[in-house]
């Protein structure tokens, strides 16, 4: 299995980090240069009808579509761009499936436009010869004689390949990479491929479906920071059918990476969306070991599909909303400042959630941990005695570690107030860690919020 082209949503179950590595990553072997994506050879020959071979006069791109798939309508604005961007140096054909009408096809027309030409497949031929088994796909091939040779297949054509289209027909690949435009990571991938199979292993892949699934997609506060390039001039276009839609390789790295010649600091790019309201105790330092760019070498197809499931289904892990390190001191501890809020805690289901497990339940650390406080942050504890149960789920299970907030008499930064955090971003991830579709399926947060709020 290719998995370089699997770019979907997934995050390992388990995060080891390598120790070679300042930044924590695996073993892995960037790009060096264009080599790897120019030298690729030929995929070999086919032979289409013989009429139609005669009308080819050098590259071309071959789009096997159908005039009413979703698809190929999807991408069509991007194809009509890219046959004038590659006048003069290939010619894009449209290869319209055998049942397509002439109404559709009138239709496209009148619709999309385009520089380039259109022949029906009327009789399976050309299909046939390409193998198609979907629409929109492509081939980019050259007259070879009676023959032609396939330079490059693109099975299925989708947002962003144009780019990949450029740089084959380019003589230095990074020709394609104009100052300040940027790509998209199907681009970046053609020879970054370690680096994109670990991509599709990090939250910035589905950056935008979590957007969808919380129906906060059109919300301009929060799309920024789930696309690529918002507000820049060849960035993402504000649809949701956009290439740039995630948050893509050059969110971090600039438009274009380093190919423009401008390199772009990643530790400016990321504290820019992981500010505080959207996520805990962030720092570069440590987001850094958790976009692993190697993180998906060696692992096994079954791994693999096992860490995309994790995340697709919301069981992955999401370190960067974990609380700092610290020990938690305990309810008592944060009442005398708070004695209100802690008269509020101690009249509510938290206060109690001990009392809520039998006495089987209260000797499996696997319930505890949603039922009462560590006694410390990071990793649920397996062993009983390292829980605070006398407090059920105290302050700080939702806090985190007050030790520097007492010691220090109070303050804002050394403890995570919430009040001020993004309730999509932040407070349900918070609150999900336990309330979960599986132990909880009647818990939202909407309405369970203002009940556990201390200003009510």
């Amino acid at each position: 299995m290719n998995r370089s082209v699997l770019l979907v949503p997934l995050l390992l179950a388990g995060l080891a980090f390598a120790t070679g590595d300042p930044r924590g990553w695996s073993e892995g072997q960037p790009a060096a240069n264009s080599a790897a994506f120019k030298s690729q050879p030929e995929i070999g020959e086919i032979e289409l009808p013989k009429a139609f071979t005669k009308t080819l006069t050098g590259p071309t791109l071959l789009v096997y579509f159908s005039p009413t798939c979703p698809h190929c309508r999807h991408v069509a604005p991007e194809l009509g761009e890219l046959a004038k961007s590659i006048e003069g140096r290939a010619e894009l054909v449209m290869v319209a499936s055998s049942s397509s009408t002439d109404a559709a096809l009138t239709e496209w027309k009148a619709t999309f436009g385009g520089s380039y030409r259109i022949i029906v497949d009327g009789d399976r031929e050309i299909g046939s010869a390409m193998g198609i088994r979907s629409t929109p796909s492509a081939l980019l091939v050259k007259p070879a004689g009676r023959k032609v040779s396939v330079l490059d297949a693109y099975y299925p054509f989708t947002p962003g390949y144009s780019s990949l289209v450029e740089m084959r027909l380019a003589d230095f690949p990074f020709q394609a990479f104009a100052p300040g435009e940027y790509q998209g990571t199907a681009a970046c991938s053609a020879c970054h491929t370690q680096e994109a199979e670990a991509w599709a292993l990090s939250h910035h892949s589905i950056a935008w479906r979590t957007l969808v699934l919380d129906e906060e997609h059109e919300n301009r506060e929060c799309t920024d920071c789930h696309v690529t390039g918002a507000g820049q001039p060849t960035g993402w276009d504000g649809t949701e059918g956009s290439h740039l839609v995630n948050v893509g390789c050059e969110s971090c790295h600039g438009p274009g990476g380093p190919h423009d010649g401008t390199k772009t600091s990643a530790r400016s790019t990321c504290e820019g969306c992981h500010d505080a309201k959207h996520s805990i105790a962030f720092s570069y330092e440590k987001g850094l070991p958790h976009l692993d760019h190697f993180r998906a070498n060696g692992m096994s197809d079954e791994d693999f599909r096992a860490a995309r499931q994790s995340l697709g289904d919301g069981t992955a892990p999401r370190p960067l909303l974990a609380f700092g390190a610290g020990k938690n001191v305990g309810a008592e501890a944060c009442k005398e400042c708070h004695a209100d809020e802690h008269a509020q805690w101690a009249a509510s289901p938290h206060a109690s959630a001990m009392a809520r497990l039998d006495e089987t339940q209260q000797a499996d650390a696997s319930c505890v941990r949603c039922h009462a406080t560590a006694t410390e942050s990071g990793p649920p504890p397996t062993d009983l005695t390292h829980f605070r149960t006398d407090d059920s789920v105290g302050c700080e299970s939702c806090h985190g570690p007050g030790e520097q907030h007492v010691a220090e008499g109070g303050g804002k930064d050394n403890i995570e107030g919430l009040g001020e955090d993004c309730p999509v971003c932040v407070i349900e991830a918070v609150c999900t860690g336990c309330h979960t579709a599986e132990w909880d399926k009647t818990w939202d947060l909407d309405t369970k919020l203002p009940k556990a709020g201390h200003d009510g």
